[in-house]
């Protein structure tokens, strides 16, 4: 599944410094049946045609999605909060950090939308998120994994 073109706008592009950034949540559940949620920025997250690439740093989110392969992203917007159903495509461990580099197919799109203005949960974009951020480091583990083919 192809997502709308206004969730890619929102997932595309990079963080800038001192400037407040939209907050990703992205739902897994632990093995106790509660709703685990990892919070990215559009620095760990990557559009791929009908796949959706992410870093994870958590663990327990990490143990999730080894175990069950399904997530949900969620992004707000406007008038609208869009979820994104995901299964797991692939995974690739980094040597040397707790970053797992996954790939998830777009399995479904809802868009829920009251008609109601929303505002996103949000950051403010700090030399030291930029740097846990890692940006560059996060493109170059999605650019390995696309190597698994």
């Amino acid at each position: 599944m192809i997502l709308p073109p206004d969730v890619v706008s929102l997932l595309s592009g990079t963080t800038t410094e001192d400037e407040w950034e939209v907050v990703l949540p992205l739902l897994t559940v632990d093995t106790d049946g509660y709703p685990r949620v990892c919070l990215l920025s559009r620095a760990e997250v990557e559009v791929r045609g009908t796949g959706l690439g992410c870093v994870i740093r958590g663990r327990r989110t990490t143990a999730n999605l080894r175990r069950d392969g399904r997530a949900l992203l969620v992004v707000v917007h406007d008038l609208s909060a869009h979820y994104v159903r995901l299964t797991l495509r692939r995974a690739r461990d980094d040597e040397g950090s707790a970053a797992l580099s996954v790939e998830f197919s777009i399995d479904d799109h809802e868009e829920d939308s009251r008609q109601t203005p929303l505002r996103a949960m949000t950051f403010l974009v700090t030399a030291r998120v930029r740097e846990s951020e890692a940006a560059d480091f996060n493109e170059a583990l999605l650019d390995r994994l696309s190597e698994t083919d």
